[in-house]
């Protein structure tokens, strides 16, 4: 499993044995958002209205969005199949996606109490993926069916990312409101959108984050050099395994996944710099200038300005830059680098989530 393959609902992440812990709002002299019961008319009516609309994309995220802003009260993490009985579906002129079903996604409605006054954050699970079919289009026009339901003044896309250098580490935010576009899949190469940048004129509030972060789970707690040494053995052993077996632990950790600089996760703006958006699952070969690296971002603020709004990009670190090397000067190929970094995600996306989900919140509670 990796950022590529966690997105659907038909094969969720089990989330059982991860629990998100119960977030204590009062300690930053916050309430925690409210759910507001929404008139639901069925999938294919029209949305509510709401200030901001907030997507998300892989079951991991889903969790952690869940947790975060329905049901931070008490620890725990919902795993997807029992939050398609909880969350409304929406699907309002969509086509059917590559498993069958209609897309667009799920959502919830809640009022986060802001400084400026309250905001609605229309809360929203995207089906839709640039990677998976109907493609770029597909994603394009969901964000121009909910843009013009919904009609928010800003929207947010949140959720895991890879690192773009090694001094990103597991667990921490990247804030950027641009996003660079590059396409290999043929039915995305024909779209006039690759090789270009995406950017909003409008960034966030960013005031709060240093109380936020507070909040943050340490993914030193998780991330031990006991557990990863586990998860290298169990993918090691796993379906594509086989390239990771000359390997040791020592081989594969640098800086960024290092448990002893895991304790204190960070949010940072990126201002001005984009994240890399690609239509494949992309590891940076050494460190680069971009804000993170995912799999949806660019075509979403594309659309969003299309709809004249102004757009935002939350994204955690979930997988870190693998090294290319070993310490020793030995060369790691890429399967091997590949295997490793979906190991990383499997194993620690929700908690790295649920970092992003309080650092999207602190940005509208802080305005």
């Amino acid at each position: 499993m990796s950022r590529f393959s966690d997105f659907r609902v038909e094969a969720p992440t089990s989330t059982a044995s991860q629990t998100l812990p119960a977030i204590d709002w009062a300690s930053i002299d916050q309430k925690a958002p409210v759910p507001v019961t929404v008139d639901y008319k069925g999938s294919s009516a029209p949305l509510p209205a709401a200030d901001i609309v907030m997507f998300t994309w892989t079951d991991s995220e889903w969790s952690a969005m869940d947790h975060v802003f329905l049901n931070s009260s008490t620890a725990g993490a919902n795993e997807s199949t029992t939050l398609t009985h909880k969350w409304l579906q929406y699907s309002k002129s969509a086509p059917a996606g590559s498993e069958g079903g209609p897309l667009w996604g799920y959502y919830q409605l809640v009022t986060i109490q802001g400084v400026s006054g309250p905001k609605r954050v229309l809360l929203m699970k995207s089906d839709a993926h640039l990677a998976h079919p109907p493609w770029i289009n597909g994603l394009e026009n969901m964000v121009k069916a909910v843009a013009a339901d919904a009609q928010p003044k800003q929207i947010y896309s949140i959720g895991t990312a890879g690192g773009a250098n090694a001094n990103q580490c597991l667990g921490d935010v990247a804030i950027t409101n641009g996003g660079e576009l590059k396409l290999q899949m043929p039915d995305n190469t024909p779209s006039h959108l690759s090789g270009q940048t995406f950017t909003s004129s409008w960034f966030p509030n960013v005031t709060l984050m240093a109380k936020a972060q507070s909040l943050f789970m340490p993914l030193s707690k998780v991330a031990t050099q006991s557990d990863l040494a586990s998860k290298l053995e169990a993918a090691k052993n796993g379906r594509d395994g086989a390239s990771l077996k000359p390997f040791s632990l020592t081989d594969l950790l640098n800086s960024a996944l290092e448990p002893a600089n895991l304790g204190s996760p960070k949010a940072v703006t990126f201002k001005g710099t984009p994240l890399l958006t690609t239509d494949f699952y992309f590891i940076a070969p050494g460190n680069s200038n971009y804000a993170a690296l995912e799999m949806d971002d660019a075509v979403i603020g594309y659309a969003a300005a299309q709809a004249h709004t102004d757009f935002v990009f939350v994204r955690n670190i979930s997988d870190t830059l693998v090294p290319a090397e070993t310490p020793a000067g030995k060369p790691i190929p890429d399967p091997a680098r590949e295997a490793w970094s979906s190991a990383i995600y499997n194993g620690y996306g929700l908690f790295t989530s649920f970092n992003g989900a309080i650092a999207a919140w602190a940005t509208i509670a802080g305005s």
